[in-house]
């Protein structure tokens, strides 16, 4: 046998059995792959749940990606709401999938997914006060709507600031980084899931513990804001009970097949009282910069009128009759009458939208089937 330069016979031959015999190569076939300690069968309830969170996840992550493009075109108003509603579903299904995640991959992502939500829902808001406004102003003559557009003239300015804010979030860079930290949770998800996934990947027909308690809170929480909301002045209540619709409508989007008819009811209600208590909210979002714009025409008025009142020893009235937004105000009272009765209109269709929908004991039933 002719040896290696600079290895004995020994050293040069292949370690094997004592016959002399060669083992077999790595690559030759011995089965399949050990699996992981934590492996997860894929057609097991925690399988099928960490593959659809997989799923879940890229595919939201994905469109979230889309809905950014043309978000910072005021022109598009929707655009800013669509994103808004995007990021708010990419963090429902983080919160649902919570348990198929790290401590800390969950958290940095739920922290950056809600810095977007906020920025997309400020400029969102501003957006639904301008198209109010405009919308009240168009039917005004020149005179009227010109406090009208001193209005929307501050709201445009607010915009333009929310819009450089909105734009540090979905800068392309950064938003694909945060794509890439989602696709990296939702592989962390399924990576312990062994088996086929194509079979997993169905309909998902029962729930992990978890998601289930998630469920419950949420439904607890809407119930227990309803007497406070029911109070037309409480906005604060309307506000919470408007976010926890919206909890509880996404968390049921994405396990409302695993649940019953009872899930798909109760999803579609939560959504109704999304919808009907945001249009409450948008008349809200009104009052204040409309009633802003009237104090600031009224400082304006005062100053006016005391500058040319100087030296009397009193205010002759004649002169309210030269101040400069006299006929401005009556645009932006207006608009204020348009909220207000919009709201009472849009806050009588939500209590008879709840009282019904408890009457015929929609709560009741998802409490039931998510108790079994």
């Amino acid at each position: 046998m002719v040896e290696e330069p600079g290895l004995t016979a020994a050293e040069g031959r292949s370690e094997g059995p004592e016959d002399g015999v060669a083992e077999p190569r790595p690559d030759a076939a011995a089965g399949p792959p050990p699996a992981p300690e934590d492996a997860v069968p894929a057609d097991s309830v925690e399988g099928r749940f960490r593959l659809a969170a997989a799923r879940v996840l890229n595919e939201r992550a994905a469109q979230l990606v889309l809905e950014a493009k043309g978000v910072l075109d005021v022109s598009e108003p929707e655009a800013a709401d669509t994103l808004w509603r995007g990021a708010r579903r990419v963090r429902a299904a983080l919160e649902v999938y919570r348990s198929c995640m790290s401590k800390s991959g969950y958290r940095a992502s739920r922290e950056e997914v809600s810095r977007l939500v906020r920025a997309a829902g400020a400029r969102r808001d501003v957006d639904a006060a301008i198209a109010m406004c405009r919308a009240v102003g168009a039917e005004m003559g020149p005179l009227e709507a010109e406090g009208v557009n001193r209005v929307v003239d501050g709201l445009r300015r607010e915009q333009a600031e929310l819009n450089r804010e909105l734009a540090r979030h979905v800068h392309g860079r950064r938003l694909q980084a945060f794509k890439v930290r989602i696709e990296d949770l939702a592989g962390s998800a399924s990576r312990p899931v062994t088996g086929a996934p194509e079979e997993a990947e169905a309909t998902l027909v029962e729930l992990p513990d978890r998601p289930v308690e998630l469920l419950l809170r949420r439904l607890e929480r809407l119930r227990d804001l309803a007497p406070d909301a029911l109070d037309p002045e409480n906005t604060r209540a309307h506000h919470r009970m408007r976010v926890a619709a919206e909890k509880l409508r996404y968390g049921l989007e994405l396990t409302a097949g695993a649940l019953g008819s009872q899930a798909h009811t109760a999803r579609r209600a939560a959504r109704g009282l999304q919808e009907v208590l945001g249009e409450v909210r948008d008349c809200d979002l009104v009052v204040e910069p409309v009633r802003a714009t009237i104090a600031e025409m009224e400082s304006e008025d005062i100053a006016t009128v005391l500058d040319r009142a100087r030296g009397s020893r009193d205010l002759d009235p004649v002169l309210v009759q030269a101040a400069p937004n006299r006929a401005a105000y009556r645009g932006p009272e207006l608009v204020l009458v348009h909220a207000g009765a919009r709201r009472g209109m849009m806050f009588e269709r939500f209590r008879r939208l709840w009282l019904e929908q408890s009457r015929q004991g929609v709560w009741v039933a998802l409490h039931t089937g998510l108790k079994k």
